[in-house]
């Protein structure tokens, strides 16, 4: 696993946070993720997962020492070798997702206390060009 980006934000990612990654992949690209990390131990609150060979995406959470059920997206407009622009934004209630402004999934939160999601994570085939973390209104 290569370590692409992290950041840490001690005083919490979610809710009202907007993340938005913009890179490419390799062309031997095979995944990357974004992670939401909290704050105690090795939880993972969101693991956002594109997963080329399969063109699908993959989200779970990493909680309380074992993997959730994964929930998996059909939709995926991503291409090896070519830019994209990932946007993750925090409600009270899920992780929306977005890739070049297109919405394409929501993912509950699975943990509940949210702000103890205090650092992200950009792991794997990817080269990141910016990355942009800005504090939105909740709607």
């Amino acid at each position: 696993m290569a370590l692409r980006f992290e950041a840490s934000y001690p005083e919490g990612l979610c809710p009202g946070w907007s993340v938005i990654v913009k890179g490419e992949t390799s062309s031997s690209a095979n995944m990357f993720e974004i992670n939401f990390l909290c704050n105690a131990g090795d939880q993972i609150a969101f693991h956002f997962n594109p997963r080329f060979s399969d063109s699908k995406i993959i989200c779970n959470s990493f909680l309380s020492s074992r993997w959730g059920p994964e929930e998996v997206t059909d939709t995926f407009p991503l291409k090896a070798k070519e830019p994209f622009q990932i946007e993750i934004y925090s409600d009270p209630d899920y992780f929306h997702v977005s890739i070049d402004e297109n919405k394409i999934l929501q993912y509950k939160h699975r943990q509940k206390q949210l702000s103890a999601i205090t650092k992200l994570q950009v792991v794997n085939d990817v080269r990141i060009s910016s990355m942009e973390i800005t504090k939105r209104s909740l709607y």
